[in-house]
C-alpha cells in the first residue's frame, strides 16, 4: 500500500469538508449570528490538513485497491469526527453526540441527539443540511470530480464507497463521471429548492430540506420534520425523495440523452411496484382501522412514509407509530429493502432483492431436473455469479450485523424493541427506528457508547460491510 499517498487523499478529503464549513460562515454573518463555533472547527481542520500535507509531500501518486478501501473507511470516520466539531463547540452536543450527529449527517441515516432543533442557530442547521447533500452522493466522488489526478486511481475509490452490486461507468473517463453525476445531482437539489419554496418555506427552509430529501437524509429545521408544513410540501417531498431513491444512471440517461429506455430497467419496475404494493396495503389497512379518515390525507400519509422508509430518507409527515402493528412490520420491511443501486438510499438495494428473488425459480426448477441449465436473467442478461455470491453475502452479514447491534445497544439498558430498531436504522442509513428511536423521537438518551457505535454501524452500512470487512482481514495487510 502507499500509506502516505493514503495519507495525502485524506488530508484533501478533510480539507474538502472544511472548505465547506465556509458556507454556513457566511450565512452565520448575513443573519447575524455567532460564527465562532463555525470558525474553531475550521481552524482544527485546517491545522490536521496542513499536517497532513506536510508529511506526505513526497507520496507517490499511486492507488491500489487496498488503498481504496482504507481511504474510504478512514476518510469517513475521519469526516465524521472533524464535522461534528462546530456542534461541540456550540456547547450543544458532547463529543459522542456529535460525532453520532455528524455521522449520522454524512451518511445520510438522519437519526439526530438534538432534542430541540429549532432552538439551534440557522448556520448551524445549514452545516447539519450540507453534511447530508455532501454524503449522498459520496465525498470520495466529489474529490475525483475536483481533483482530476485521482482519476488514474479513482476507480477503487468509486468501488470502495458508491453503493450498490455494481458501478458502471456512464462516459469512458472516471472524473467525467464523477462531475455527470455530480452535475446531475445538483440540477435536482436546485428543482428541489424552487418547489419547495412555491409550497411556501423561505429560501432558507428550502435549502435545507432540498439538500436533505435529494440525498435521502431526512434531517429537517422543524421538530415536527416535514410534517409542520403544508400538505402541498409533503407531496413535493415525496417527488424529490423518490428521485434520491433512484439510480442516478437513469437520470443521466434521461436527462442528457432522453434515452426513456431507461425507464424499463427490472430494477426501476421493481422499485416502483413495491413502493405502490405497499402504499396500496397500508392505505386499505388505515383505512379500515379508521373509516373516517380524509382519503387524500390517509393516500398522502402512507405514499409518504412509504417512500420515506423505503429510500431510507426517514422524513415524517405524522406518528406513524399509531398505526397498526402490521404497517409498522411492513415499514420495517421496507427499511431492509432500501433504495436502488447507485441511489443515495441505504437498505440492501432493490437489485439485490430482486436477484435473490429470482433464485427461487431456477432452484426450482434444478430441484425437479437436476441436469437442467437454469439461467437468471436480469434485464434479458444473464446474472453473474458474482453478483448472486454478493447479494447473499451482504444479506446475511447485514442481518447479522444488526442483530449483534441490537444485543449490545440492549446490553446497556436498551429495551429490545427500541435496540433492534435503532441497530436496523443505523445500518440501513434511514433514520427513526421504534418505540423509543421512533419516528417522533431522538436518539439523545442512548448511552455515549451506544452512540458510538451506532455512529460506526451508519458508516459501515453506508459502505456496504465489506469495504470495512477487508481492513479485519490479514490478507490486506500483507504486501
Amino acid at each position: 500500500m502507499n500509506l502516505l499517498f493514503d495519507l495525502r487523499v485524506l488530508s484533501l478529503l478533510l480539507a474538502l469538508v472544511a472548505g465547506f464549513e465556509l458556507f454556513p460562515i457566511l450565512l452565520a454573518l448575513y443573519l447575524g449570528e455567532n460564527p465562532m463555533p463555525l470558525v474553531q472547527a475550521f481552524l482544527v481542520a485546517a491545522a490536521a490538513v496542513l499536517s497532513g500535507l506536510f508529511f506526505s509531500r513526497k507520496a507517490r501518486s499511486e492507488l491500489n485497491p487496498r488503498d481504496g478501501f482504507l481511504i474510504a473507511s478512514l476518510g469517513w470516520f475521519l469526516a465524521s469526527f472533524f464535522g461534528g466539531l462546530p456542534y461541540y463547540f456550540h456547547g450543544g452536543l458532547d463529543l459522542p453526540s456529535a460525532f453520532f450527529e455528524t455521522a449520522s449527517g454524512f451518511t445520510t441515516t438522519g437519526s439526530s441527539t438534538m432534542t430541540d432543533i429549532e432552538a439551534w442557530p440557522q448556520c448551524i442547521l445549514l452545516w447539519r443540511s450540507f453534511t447530508q447533500w455532501l454524503g449522498g452522493m459520496g465525498m470520495l466522488l466529489m474529490a475525483i470530480a475536483i481533483l482530476p489526478f485521482l482519476g488514474v486511481g479513482g476507480t477503487q475509490l468509486m468501488k470502495a464507497e458508491v453503493p450498490g452490486p455494481t458501478k458502471d461507468r456512464m462516459t469512458p473517463r472516471l472524473v467525467h463521471t464523477a462531475r455527470a453525476l455530480w452535475g446531475v445531482y445538483t440540477l435536482i437539489t436546485v428543482i428541489g429548492m424552487i418547489g419547495f419554496m412555491f409550497c411556501g418555506m423561505t429560501w432558507l427552509e428550502a435549502v435545507n430540506h432540498a439538500f436533505t430529501a435529494i440525498a435521502t437524509g431526512g434531517f429537517s429545521v422543524k421538530n415536527m420534520s416535514i410534517g409542520f408544513y403544508a400538505p402541498f410540501a409533503q407531496w413535493w417531498a415525496i417527488v424529490i425523495m423518490a428521485l434520491g431513491g433512484m439510480n442516478f444512471l437513469v437520470h443521466y440517461r434521461v436527462i442528457v440523452f432522453r434515452d426513456w429506455k431507461a425507464f424499463t430497467y427490472e430494477e426501476l419496475i421493481g422499485y416502483g411496484v413495491i413502493i405502490f404494493t405497499f402504499t396500496a396495503f397500508i392505505v386499505a389497512v388505515l383505512l379500515r382501522w379508521n373509516p373516517l379518515w380524509d382519503l387524500e390525507e390517509v393516500l398522502r400519509h402512507s405514499l409518504f412514509q412509504v417512500v420515506s422508509i423505503m429510500t431510507t430518507t426517514g422524513f415524517a409527515s405524522t406518528d406513524w407509530e399509531q398505526w397498526p402493528a402490521i404497517t409498522q412490520l411492513l415499514l420495517g420491511l421496507l427499511m431492509v429493502i432500501g433504495g436502488m443501486s447507485g441511489s443515495t438510499g441505504g437498505g440492501i438495494k432493490v437489485v439485490r432483492v430482486l436477484v435473490l428473488l429470482k433464485t427461487i425459480p431456477s432452484v426450482t426448477a434444478r430441484l425437479l431436473q437436476p441436469n437442467q441449465v437454469v439461467v437468471s436473467k436480469m434485464d434479458h442478461q444473464p446474472i453473474p455469479r458474482e453478483i448472486l455470491e454478493n447479494a447473499v453475502a451482504l444479506f446475511l452479514l447485514a442481518m447479522g450485523y444488526v442483530l449483534f447491534g441490537g444485543m449490545l445497544l440492549n446490553a446497556m439498558g436498551m429495551d429490545l424493541l427500541s435496540a433492534m430498531g435503532a441497530s436496523l436504522t443505523a445500518w440501513a442509513n434511514v433514520g427513526p427506528g421504534f418505540n423509543t428511536v421512533g419516528a417522533m423521537d431522538n436518539f439523545a438518551h442512548v448511552p455515549d457508547f451506544g452512540k458510538i457505535i451506532m455512529a460506526s454501524m451508519m458508516i459501515v452500512g453506508r459502505l456496504e460491510i465489506f469495504t470495512i470487512l477487508m481492513l479485519f482481514s490479514s490478507k490486506f495487510w500483507k504486501d
